[in-house]
């Protein structure tokens, strides 16, 4: 586990995955004045792939569930704002519904 980030993140793009959950922990531990702003940029780092991002708030759940932390809490919302702002370009048929 490196920089606070969980190192397992399963099957789905998990380079993607990683990336999204290293960039939202550090926005998270930064001053964060613009939450809109930070999740365009992680809905923008996702690309065309809901599952990436839908995988990495999976990942800060968990972890939020075993620590609940403040800056696991604060990417959770980071990372759920962000698929609120990608979901109108993205095709949702082949993933699973953020639990």
């Amino acid at each position: 586990m490196a920089d606070g980030q969980p190192a397992a993140f399963g099957a789905v793009a998990d380079e993607q995955v990683a990336a999204l959950l290293g960039r939202a922990y550090e926005l998270a531990r930064s001053n964060l004045a613009g939450l809109e702003e930070a999740a365009k940029e992680l809905a923008s780092m996702s690309g065309d792939s809901p599952a990436a991002i839908s995988g990495a708030r999976r990942v800060a759940l968990e972890r939020l569930a075993r620590t609940s932390g403040q800056v696991d809490l604060q990417v959770v919302s980071l990372l759920r704002r962000a698929i609120e702002v990608g979901a109108s370009r993205w095709t949702w048929e082949e993933t699973k519904p953020v639990p």
